[in-house]
């Protein structure tokens, strides 16, 4: 531990410390402290870093453990964080700002602690007193693993995806509808990311993808060949130029998609699509082979699975508690509430989420930190995650007494 004015802890009593720390218990703040046995407030309020920060002071969300830096000595204080009062360092400035507090150890003897700031800025003060009072629900960045929470997902388990996805079945009713059959078609076909252009017409261009492009045309009369010659005019360098269409194509249309490199396609009422000429039918046959397509395909489906999975979990596990139960306390008093937070802020993450991250891997990571918030009040209540309690409601009727 280094920070602004603190000295390293010896590996020895860092060691120590973390050794001390239950398995399934997480640390909210490490800093150093000052302790005097049955200091009083004013006194203990005034103490400075030089000469009295002997100790390092971990707060978990269970208890306080202090390790003393010259014999390596650990004291626990099982119970509330802080009591009803804390005393600020009256016009202290860094290294000597801090709060000061008392708690009772294990073998229920009082002592004063005052933990020190890394700064005297009163945000960072009141960031202090914020952690040491409500918890660090709303400020930590890392939580440990729970074997009941659910890995990362492992997005290089894409990269072995291959194959094309199973072409869906629509009926072309609308010119909407017509446009979703060729987009699921050419993803049958290997364009694995080929998605509509929506009401963003790229050239008239109605479906793209990263090595194809189509246009879909449901009129009355045959497609005539100045459109497929438009459509290999839009995006020349593409590789493959796909066009469907719900009413067939002229002759000389067929010739010219023949010459100039366009692949032709019907539409059937049933929503069938059939190749129409030679190039058409090979590519059918063969499909393409487009493994990056394929690989962020195959990660954003993982990934949206994934978070979708994190929001019914925890939406299933409270729906199945009673969160205010009787009696449901914790180890200590407030120790409900303040692992109750980090449930709030899991909730908020979730109706909060941004609607875009930096990649994949920040999305499964926001919601997977997510869950782990969650996981603290269940973790520290004592009650299953993500299964809750099955809360059982009484029968209204003898008969449902007999199922």
């Amino acid at each position: 531990m280094r920070t602004r004015g603190s000295r390293p802890l010896h590996p020895d009593a860092g060691a120590r410390l973390l050794a001390k720390i239950e398995p399934d218990d997480h640390v909210e703040l490490i800093a150093e402290a000052a302790v005097q046995v049955q200091a009083d407030d004013d006194r203990l309020s005034r103490l400075t870093r030089d000469g009295t920060a002997q100790f390092v002071a971990a707060r978990t969300m269970r208890r306080w453990i202090l390790v003393e830096r010259a014999t390596g000595a650990v004291k626990f204080c099982t119970g509330p964080p802080c009591p009803s009062w804390m005393w600020g360092s009256p016009g202290a400035t860094w290294p000597n700002a801090g709060w000061a507090f008392d708690v009772t150890a294990n073998n229920r003897r009082r002592f004063g602690i005052k933990v020190f700031s890394d700064d005297d800025g009163l945000d960072r003060l009141d960031r202090l007193k914020q952690l040491i009072t409500k918890g660090a629900a709303g400020q930590i960045k890392l939580l440990p693993e729970q074997p009941e929470v659910p890995a990362l997902p492992d997005l290089d388990a894409a990269a072995s995806a291959c194959g094309a996805m199973p072409a869906q079945r629509f009926l072309p009713s609308d010119w909407r509808t017509s446009e979703e059959i060729a987009a699921a078609h050419m993803r049958a076909l290997g364009f694995a990311d080929a998605e509509l252009t929506g009401g963003n017409r790229d050239g008239g261009l109605d479906v793209v993808a990263g090595t194809g492009v189509a246009q879909v045309k449901m009129q009355a009369q045959p497609v005539g060949a100045p459109q497929v010659h438009q459509l290999r005019g839009t995006r020349p360098h593409s590789p493959h130029h796909l066009f469907y269409s719900t009413s067939g194509y002229t002759t000389a249309t067929c010739e010219a998609a023949a010459e100039i490199g366009v692949y032709l396609f019907t539409i059937g009422r049933d929503g069938t699509v059939s190749p129409v000429g030679a190039a058409a039918a090979d590519l059918a046959e063969a499909g393409v082979h487009d493994p990056d397509a394929v690989r962020a395909v195959t990660a954003r489906q993982i990934v949206k699975e994934y978070c979708q999975g994190v929001a019914d979990r925890i939406t299933a596990a409270i729906n199945a508690t009673d969160l205010s139960a009787p009696g449901r306390t914790g180890r200590y008093p407030g120790h409900h509430e303040r692992a109750l937070r980090y449930l709030h802020r899991a909730l908020e993450n979730l109706s909060e989420a941004p609607g875009s991250f930096e990649s994949l891997r920040s999305t499964a990571v926001y919601y997977h930190h997510t869950e782990l918030l969650a996981h603290v009040w269940f973790r520290e209540m004592g009650v299953p995650y993500p299964d809750g309690e099955r809360l059982r409601h009484e029968p209204e009727t003898l008969d449902s007494f007999y199922g």
